[in-house]
């Protein structure tokens, strides 16, 4: 076995454990048949989740194999899966109780979901800094009419989301989000190309 290979075993499994907090919390919604006081934010963080834990095991596949195992390589990608496992871990109620207070449950812990989930994004955005430079100096055109433009509408996205109130902004804003992040994987970069394709580049 390669050192990536070890790495990705790893991380996988940190990820894995993140994804399995998600379908446990939800498992143990069906068990107690409380899906109908499933809370509508609560669901959407859950997705929304789970969409971001995929996106970060899709890229892993495309990042630099050349990473060697040490704390300087192996920090970003494992402080990643580790705030996506916390925010993960939260998201549902380990007690049955709260199952009929789920509004309340989310609005309580809001913030702690979407701040690591927020941190995970500035890690990750910090261990792709070499691919945004590169693509800086080669590709300008893409950079400032895609990637400029999509990061900032991603932390925006956050910021809003750890900073409003409101039930229905909180909804709009997660669908949004979720839709942002899915938007780079769709037909492998084809929303990119198409976006680049209209601005005439």
């Amino acid at each position: 076995m390669d050192q990536f290979s070890f790495f990705f075993a790893f991380y996988g499994l940190i990820l894995g454990l993140a994804v399995a907090e998600l379908l446990s919390g939800f498992a143990g919604m069906v068990r107690a048949h409380a899906l109908k006081k499933l809370d509508a934010q609560t669901a959407l963080a859950a997705l929304l989740t789970f969409v971001l834990i995929v996106a970060t095991w899709v890229d892993t596949f495309s990042m630099d194999r050349s990473i060697t195992l040490s704390f300087s390589d192996l920090w970003p990608p494992i402080l990643l899966g580790t705030f996506y496992y916390l925010a993960a871990a939260v998201v549902f109620p380990r007690d049955p109780g709260q199952y009929a207070h789920l509004g309340a449950y989310f609005g309580a812990r809001r913030r702690f979901i979407v701040g690591m989930l927020f941190a995970a994004e500035l890690v990750d955005f910090y261990a792709n800094r070499y691919w945004l430079i590169d693509r800086y100096y080669h590709n300008s055109a893409g950079f400032w009419a895609w990637t400029v433009p999509y990061n900032i509408a991603i932390k925006g996205c956050f910021l809003a989301l750890f900073l409003v109130r409101g039930r229905r902004m909180t909804i709009a804003l997660l669908v949004a989000q979720m839709l942002l992040f899915m938007v780079p994987y769709w037909h492998a970069g084809g929303v990119e190309r198409l976006w680049m394709h209209l601005l005439g580049y």
